[in-house]
């Protein structure tokens, strides 16, 4: 799944004599994967085990294996970056999370998602995320 850049992707739009030939251009790639897909994806690439990452999300149990599931759950960005952070993930994989959940990408000019950022970074736990957020009088991932 290769994801082709925004510049390519600007490129392609104002070089584009039809709006299907942009359209086309980005297919096989993040377009058609689902938040549970994706995430279930994860967990084998990563060799996870779906209750520890659960678990270390802090997101109530039931509410999380129907995200893992695809039960009609759209999770919010702070449960996706609560997951994300639970299961150590790459900034692109984060965003690719993101981007699957239909939520805002992490912007590195706000407060709060410099923390995340951060936390990512640095492989923090969702505990140790709170922690400092809530020390910046920042809101917590999840309260």
């Amino acid at each position: 799944m290769e994801e082709r850049s925004t510049q390519e992707l600007e490129n392609a739009l104002s070089q584009a004599d039809e709006i299907e030939d942009v359209l086309d251009f980005d297919e096989n790639t993040l377009s058609d994967v689902t938040v549970a897909e994706y995430l279930n994806q994860l967990l084998k690439e990563h060799n996870l085990k779906k209750n520890d990452i659960i678990n270390a999300s802090c997101i109530d149990q039931a509410y999380a294996y129907h995200i893992f599931s695809g039960d009609k759950k759209q999770p919010g960005r702070a449960k996706l970056l609560a997951l994300s952070i639970a299961m150590k993930l790459s900034r692109v994989e984060t965003e690719h999370l993101l981007y699957y959940g239909r939520v805002n990408k992490l912007y590195a000019k706000n407060n709060w998602d410099k923390v995340i950022i951060y936390a990512l970074n640095k492989k923090l736990s969702v505990e140790r995320t709170n922690c400092i957020l809530s020390d910046l009088s920042l809101t917590p991932l999840l309260g």
